[in-house]
C-alpha cells in the first residue's frame, strides 16, 4: 500500500491542514523559522497516529490538544469519538486487492482505501466509493419477492423479522437487523430453499456485506504500513517500539513452535543483512520473565576523524530504519512509511552528503516524507515533493500545544 494523500484536522492553533498528496519516493515539508523544528516534529508524530510502531492508547499523541472550542462566544466541548485528527488515503496494490476478492465480488474494484485517527485514539477504515454495507431498499424488493413464493408454497410459512417494517430505504443492514434476517433466511421451509436457491443467496450476501467489509478493514489493517519516525535525537534513535513488535512475534505462546520462532528471526536477520546501511543483527536471550531481544551491532571501522558521535547517531538512525523496513517486509507485506524529523539539525555540515544520499538511496523504496527547517541538504529535482509551510498554507496555525 502506498500514501496518496492526508491532512491534519487539529483542534485549538492546529488547525485543520489542507489535503496534501505524497509522491511514491521522497517528500520535503519546510517548516521556516525557530519554531519550525518543533512544529515539524510535531506534524511528523500526528500523522504516525495513522499506524504507529506503539500502543497508541499508552502513549497518547493527542494529549495537548484543546478538548473544547470556543465558538460564537460559546464553549463547545468536542466530542473525541467524532473528531478525526489525522486523514490518509492509501492505493490499493494488486496483491492486497487479490487477498480481499476471496471475501466478495466487490473488493475487485478496490482503488482507494481512507484511514483515520480519532481523538480518542480509535481507528477508523473505508473503502472509497464502495459501499460497506447494503441499504434496505437493495433488498425489499427481493425479500418481497421471497415472501410472495414462501406463501404460495406454505401459506403458514414463518414470518419475517418484525423490525423490517420499520425499516426506511436508506437504513444500512447491520447489526441486530442483519442478524435478525439471517436466522429467518436460514429458517425459511426446506421446500423454499429449493426453489429459491438462486435468490436466497443473492439475499445472504447482501445481507453479509456488513460482515465482509468488517473483515476485508482486518486484513487492510495488518497490511498498513508502519509509520516511523526517525532523526538523530537520543528518543528518535531508540528501538523501544520496534524491538516489542519483534518480541511478540517470536513469543506467541502456544500458536508458533519454537522452529517457528527461529525461523522468523533468522528470516528478520537475512532481511537485515541484505540492507546495506543496517549495521546490526538480531539474538534472543533468555531471562528469568521469559526472552529478551536485543540487537548486535556489526563492527564500524572508524578513522579517527570520524568518531565523533554524530557519525554514530547517523549510523543508529541508518540501523533503525533498516530495522523497519525488515519488520515492515516480512509482517505488514509492504515496505514502512519513514517520517524524518529534520536530523540535518543535529548532524554537522560535513555529513549533510552522506545524510543526503542515505535519504535519497533509502527513498527509491519507501516513502520517506522529510521535515527540514531553514537548512536545505537536498538539491532541487522534480522528482520529489517539495512543501515549504508557510508557502503552500500547508499548515494555517502553528502547533504550539502539541510538544
Amino acid at each position: 500500500m502506498k500514501l496518496i494523500k492526508a491532512r491534519i484536522r487539529g483542534t485549538g492553533k492546529l488547525r485543520e491542514s489542507q489535503w496534501f498528496e505524497v509522491g511514491p519516493h521522497l517528500n520535503l515539508f519546510q517548516f521556516p523559522g525557530e519554531q519550525g523544528p518543533g512544529n515539524g516534529r510535531s506534524f511528523l508524530q500526528i500523522l504516525q497516529s495513522i499506524n504507529p510502531t506503539y500502543v497508541i492508547r499508552s502513549r497518547q499523541p493527542f494529549r495537548g490538544l484543546p478538548t473544547h472550542i470556543d465558538q460564537n462566544g460559546h464553549t463547545r466541548r468536542i466530542n473525541p469519538a467524532k473528531k478525526t485528527i489525522a486523514l490518509a488515503v492509501f492505493s490499493a496494490t494488486p496483491e492486497l486487492v487479490r487477498d480481499l476478492s476471496p471475501l466478495g465480488e466487490w473488493f475487485y474494484e478496490t482503488d482507494r482505501i481512507e484511514v483515520g485517527r480519532r481523538f480518542d485514539y480509535s481507528r477508523w477504515i473505508n473503502f472509497v466509493e464502495l459501499a460497506s454495507s447494503t441499504r434496505w431498499s437493495e433488498l425489499s424488493n427481493d425479500i418481497g419477492i421471497l415472501l410472495s413464493e414462501a406463501g404460495r408454497i406454505r401459506p403458514d410459512s414463518t414470518p419475517p423479522p418484525g423490525e423490517l417494517d420499520r425499516l426506511k430505504p436508506a437504513d444500512r443492514i447491520i447489526d441486530q437487523v442483519q442478524e435478525s434476517l439471517l436466522q429467518w433466511l436460514h429458517k425459511l421451509q426446506p421446500e423454499l430453499q429449493q426453489s429459491s436457491s438462486q435468490l436466497i443467496e443473492k439475499i445472504i450476501t447482501a445481507v453479509m456485506r456488513a460482515t465482509h467489509f468488517q473483515n476485508a478493514r482486518n486484513i487492510v489493517r495488518s497490511r498498513l504500513p508502519l509509520f516511523v519516525i526517525l532523526g538523530t535525537d537520543p528518543e528518535l534513535l531508540d528501538l523501544s517500539d520496534l524491538l516489542p513488535l519483534i518480541s511478540q512475534r517470536i513469543t506467541a505462546g502456544g500458536e508458533q513452535s519454537e522452529a517457528d520462532s527461529r525461523t522468523f528471526l533468522n528470516t528478520l536477520n537475512e532481511q537485515l543483512k541484505a540492507l546495506e546501511f543496517s549495521g546490526m543483527m538480531l539474538r534472543v536471550e533468555s531471562t528469568p520473565d521469559g526472552i529478551l531481544l536485543k540487537r548486535d551491532e556489526k563492527p564500524v571501522h572508524l578513522s579517527v576523524e570520524e568518531t565523533d558521535p554524530s557519525l554514530l547517531s547517523l549510523h543508529q538512525m541508518q540501523a533503525k530504519a533498516a530495522l523497519a523496513i525488515a519488520y515492515s517486509r516480512m509482517v505488514c507485506q509492504t515496505e514502512p512509511i519513514l517520517l524524518f524529523a529534520g536530523p540535518e539539525q543535529t548532524l554537522p555540515a560535513a555529513l549533510h552528503p552522506e545524510l543526503a544520499d542515505f535519504i535519497l538511496n533509502i527513498s527509491k523504496s519507501c516513502q520517506c516524507l522529510y521535515c527540514l527547517s531553514d537548512i536545505d541538504i537536498f538539491p532541487d529535482d522534480s522528482a520529489y515533493r517539495r512543501y515549504n509551510v508557510a508557502e503552500d498554507s500547508l499548515l494555517p496555525m502553528p502547533m504550539d500545544e502539541h510538544k
